[in-house]
């Protein structure tokens, strides 16, 4: 399986920890692509990258992706035009966030019914289940 992990860099990297758990625990259910996420130096690397390159290449990971996993505590424009993208491909998405962090998350992702919505309180509520979760 091909996984896609989106998560806030640009937004904010706050839950950069948490993208590091849910990477080393989805990697047992196959190939996370996109691992740069929980790359602390990842916005910095950026300068000697193309815009349109790094574009063409996240793009293309969601062409490839068979499942897209989003940590969504932190509101960005990124991760939302993942989702978009993705959905408009027809992928199996889950969404989750941290209800200690936030209360209520955009209704664009509440209110699509083809996004799986997941609160937790701690990641392990996420990680420990993560059999029942990705069963789309």
């Amino acid at each position: 399986m091909k996984i896609y992990i989106s998560g806030s860099m640009y937004g904010g990297t706050q839950k950069i920890d948490t993208y590091k758990i849910l990477i080393k625990e989805l990697e047992k259910y196959g190939e996370v692509l996109n691992k740069q996420v929980a790359d602390e130096n990842a916005i910095a690397n950026e300068k000697y990258q193309k815009d349109e390159d790094i574009y063409k290449d996240l793009e293309n990971k969601l062409y490839d992706a068979d499942i897209i996993f989003a940590e969504v505590s932190i509101p960005s424009l990124g991760v939302g035009y993942e989702l978009g993208f993705a959905d408009k491909l027809g992928k199996n998405i889950v969404a989750i966030y941290d209800k200690n962090y936030i209360d209520k998350i955009s209704t664009m992702i509440r209110g699509n019914k083809r996004i799986k919505l997941i609160p937790y309180n701690n990641i392990s509520e996420i990680t420990n289940n993560l059999d029942n979760i990705i069963k789309i």
